[in-house]
């Protein structure tokens, strides 16, 4: 019992951190980053790179961050982050040109880069296998509470107030996110946790940092898992950064906008823990599998169907599916892991989940720019539809049970 109470009490530390700390990254860009990066007079292709600048960090230090979150521990890894987190929004308010937009949300993806594979590592180092998925699935869902929230605060502060008071906001709630950090992560902590994450930190000490990157690098079902990933970003960053400028094109407000981005979190939210719970009783990848085909009709049914009546429903379809990929991915991440490299696994699930979502915004906004937003959210539902038959073929062909390298 006492186990279950530890680990639960650090999932609500971090979930408290991760929900202000999101909430403020995105209230940040959704739903006004697009659209404030068009009054600057950015193009399609532009607006494109501006959304993906913040993930290209993901790509540099995702490993290095987990790496040495084996090696030294999570805390300060989390705090370092965290302060990233509180000074990037106040950044926002002397920008002038698209390439200071662009700059500053380079300067701010270095804060979600070293946060997200840390503080999942710290998750499953505290969780087992039988509840790891439904673990790393409710921090998720604490932080989706503040990712939903986001977009219909900033679209309503942005109608009201401009975008000042949108990045005012979100300053504040980042420094919350830190404060509190800093106060928990001060406690003492239980002697039983203080011991693992000390073996934790001596295995990792043990393994030299290129040899552990080989390992990871070389091991197929962690780059199966990655390339999962990577689709699934593609297609939630692509479509974050087209969907508010197409419903705009259908005669929505940004405030309605906002107010949909939110919807479509609202039902993950509430399911994802029980999505993590099934991916721990009935496997990852047909969870995955189920996920992706959801996306995937979301996406054609999106650029068939021109209606705002339709749109309410299909976006809740998304974010159910999406739900369901991620709250898998993760926990697979984590089952690969070896000891003491549990941090650089989900370091470079990370790093591929960046790759894939820095490169969708700018690809899908020159194909929007060329042809149309329908056209656009057509091509991330083919995306999807290979993606699922991909890990389709995957799980026919594991006949016999993972072995570790």
């Amino acid at each position: 019992m006492k186990t279950i109470s530890c680990g639960m009490r650090m999932i609500l530390m971090i979930g408290c951190c991760g929900a202000l700390a999101i909430f403020s990254s995105t209230i940040s860009k959704s739903p006004i980053l697009p659209i404030f990066a068009k009054s600057l007079g950015a193009t399609g292709a532009q607006i494109g790179w501006i959304a993906s600048a913040s993930t290209i960090p993901g790509i540099l230090i995702s490993y290095i961050a987990g790496d040495l979150a084996d090696r030294f521990g999570y805390k300060k890894i989390m705090v370092g982050s965290l302060l990233i987190f509180a000074t990037a929004p106040f950044l926002y308010l002397a920008v002038q040109s698209p390439m200071e937009l662009g700059a500053v949300r380079f300067y701010h993806g270095f804060a979600t880069a070293a946060f997200g594979p840390v503080a999942m590592a710290a998750i499953a180092a505290f969780s087992n296998k039988n509840n790891m998925g439904q673990n790393l699935a409710l921090y998720s869902s604490a932080t989706l509470i503040g990712r939903a929230l986001a977009p219909t605060a900033g679209g309503t502060l942005y109608e009201i107030k401009g975008y000042g008071s949108v990045y005012l906001v979100a300053g504040i709630a980042a420094i919350l996110a830190m404060a509190a950090a800093v106060w928990l992560f001060c406690k003492p902590q239980d002697s039983e946790n203080k011991e693992t994450a000390q073996k934790e930190e001596l295995e990792a000490e043990k393994i030299p940092f290129l040899k552990k990157l080989w390992n990871v690098l070389r091991y197929r079902p962690l780059l199966l898992v990655g390339l999962l990933d990577a689709c699934a970003y593609f297609a939630y960053g692509a479509f974050e950064m087209i969907f508010p400028l197409y419903a705009k094109q259908l005669g929505m407000s940004t405030a309605e906008i906002g107010l949909l981005l939110g919807i479509q979190l609202v039902g993950t939210i509430l399911l994802k823990p029980l999505f993590g719970r099934a991916s721990d009783r009935f496997g990852r990848l047909p969870m995955v599998i189920i996920g992706l085909l959801t996306c995937t009709l979301s996406f054609f049914l999106l650029a068939i169907i021109k209606s705002t009546f339709a749109i309410t429903p299909l976006i809740l379809i998304y974010g159910l599916g999406f739900a369901l990929i991620t709250a898998s991915t993760s926990a697979l991440a984590a089952d690969v892991a070896r000891a003491g490299q549990l941090g650089a696994s989900l370091g470079i699930l990370s790093t591929m989940m960046d790759v894939g979502q820095t490169f969708g915004p700018p690809v899908i906004g020159s194909i929007s720019d060329t042809y149309s937003y329908t056209a656009g959210i057509g091509i991330l539902g083919i995306l999807l539809l290979l993606a699922t038959i991909g890990c389709v073929i995957a799980q026919i062909k594991q006949h016999r049970p993972t072995r570790s390298v």
